[in-house]
């Protein structure tokens, strides 16, 4: 009787872990298969966390939940003496590798770290820099940008942001107020230097004076557009070597850049993305806010250190040109003589349009794929997906508005005739600028209360 016994306990166990091992073999496989695929299909696109999600399922690293699996079924007599939660297991999970590559003499996470951090991020490089930009308030309200360039307290400007003006406000970027007095401007140049007091021993950016930026370079433009302190816009030297005339200064050997600037970013500096130096002073910028134009510091830097060597006695005042207004900081380049033709009494619609837009290409510039999808209308929608649409644009490196002009069709709806210049990556890893001529249909959707427009359709002007 108790070898029946014995043997009927036997046949139980074995069934108990036949029964656990499946039940494992099925939850691994959910983990490593369709689980996986019915996460990525509820994840928005371009989320962090499918990049995540992949790497947890892919084996290199499985899910804290399977992984306190594979301690209850194969570490019971550790689970009996300790609680593990979720967390802790992924955590002591993961260190096992690294106490095991420590073991044979391999680099530790914290040497690893160090190796690491010694190139600044892109954030960082923007938070550092962005301490010593300021935005510049002449009497008249008219604003501008500028950067501490020494330690005297010297403030790196265009001359045009502060022409006609001794003294000026200096706004911070924690918003405090300073007081600032122009001890330098450019009567061919237009550069200028404010000094402000408390900026003396403060740390200053570091200018790039071993070469001139080629075209490809990353770059960031810092300042104030529109007043909007602590702007970063991103892109790439477009363009080198630019010349033309804005009275009273000609202008040569400027940087032609991708990234968006608008007034306000005059005066602001033109920054390499990968070591934080200060390339150029964000000078002009096409008519309509589209192709930007940055002075290489190279070229003004002597004349600013001999201002604040020896400021100016007596500060010129700048003749724009009879009967013209100090241009201040509303400063553009007359590219578009063919343009110059646009009706001065145009219609609130036709404005609307314009805005959508610029709205658009804004959205496109900074690489905000999905606001400008947005901008688009049902039809647009239903021919291609957001996928499709931001597929598009995998190999340009900028794109900005040159000109835009909206005519009113009369049925509620507005033909915007536009010109862009994109930045593209070609095959071989350069870089080009290409201009394109389109038109688009901008309209309020159909059955929508709200009179909300948006871009119909658009194709290339015939």
């Amino acid at each position: 009787m108790k070898k029946q016994a014995l043997i009927s306990l036997i046949v139980s166990g074995g069934i108990v872990i036949a029964g656990s091992a499946g039940a494992y073999a099925i939850h691994q496989s959910y983990a490593g298969g369709s689980g996986s695929e019915a996460l990525l299909a509820g994840t928005a696109v371009g989320t962090k966390s499918v990049a995540t999600n992949t790497t947890n399922d892919s084996g290199t690293g499985s899910s804290s939940e399977t992984k306190n699996e594979e301690k209850n079924a194969g570490n019971s007599e550790a689970n009996d003496k300790e609680t593990t939660t979720p967390s802790d297991s992924a955590k002591s999970d993961d260190k096992a590798p690294q106490d095991e590559s420590k073991d044979k003499g391999s680099t530790t996470p914290d040497e690893t770290d160090k190796d690491t951090s010694t190139a600044p991020t892109l954030k960082q490089i923007i938070s550092s820099v962005s301490q010593k930009v300021v935005m510049i308030e002449t009497e008249d309200g008219s604003l501008g940008s500028g950067f501490l360039y020494n330690d005297k307290g010297d403030i790196l400007t265009n001359a045009h942001v502060v022409a006609g003006y001794k003294d000026v406000t200096i706004t911070t970027a924690d918003s405090a107020k300073m007081d600032g007095k122009v001890i330098g401007i450019g009567e061919e140049t237009d550069v200028a230097v404010v000094r402000v007091p408390d900026l003396e021993d403060v740390e200053p950016l570091k200018l790039k004076l071993d070469a001139q930026a080629e075209i490809g370079d990353e770059v960031l433009a810092l300042g104030s557009p529109l007043g909007l302190q602590n702007t970063v816009t991103t892109g790439i030297v477009s363009g080198v070597n630019r010349t033309f005339d804005i009275s009273p200064y000609y202008y040569e050997g400027l940087y032609q850049i991708s990234a968006p600037i608008a007034p306000g970013n005059s005066g602001g500096p033109l920054v390499d993305q990968k070591t934080g130096e200060v390339l150029g002073i964000n000078s002009a910028v096409t008519d309509e806010g589209g192709i930007g134009f940055s002075i290489p510091v190279v070229n003004i830097v002597e004349a600013a250190k001999g201002w604040s060597e020896k400021p100016m006695e007596e500060i010129p005042m700048l003749d724009y040109g009879e009967g013209a207004d100090v241009p201040a900081d509303d400063y553009s380049d007359d590219y578009g003589d063919d343009y110059d033709d646009i009706p001065a009494d145009a219609t609130d619609l036709e404005y609307e349009a314009e805005d959508v837009l610029y709205a658009f290409y804004d959205a496109v510039a900074r690489q905000d794929y999905e606001s400008a999808y947005q901008l688009l209308g049902e039809q647009w929608h239903k021919k291609q997906s957001y996928e499709d649409f931001a597929d598009g644009y995998k190999d340009t490196l900028g794109v900005y508005l040159d000109h835009c002009m909206g005519v009113e069709n009369g049925d509620g709806t507005v033909s915007v005739y536009i010109s862009i210049t994109a930045d593209e990556r070609k095959k071989d890893g350069s870089a080009v600028s290409e201009t394109y001529d389109l038109v688009y249909q901008v309209g309020s959707e159909p059955g929508d209360a709200s009179d909300v427009l948006k871009i119909i359709s658009g194709k290339s002007q015939d």
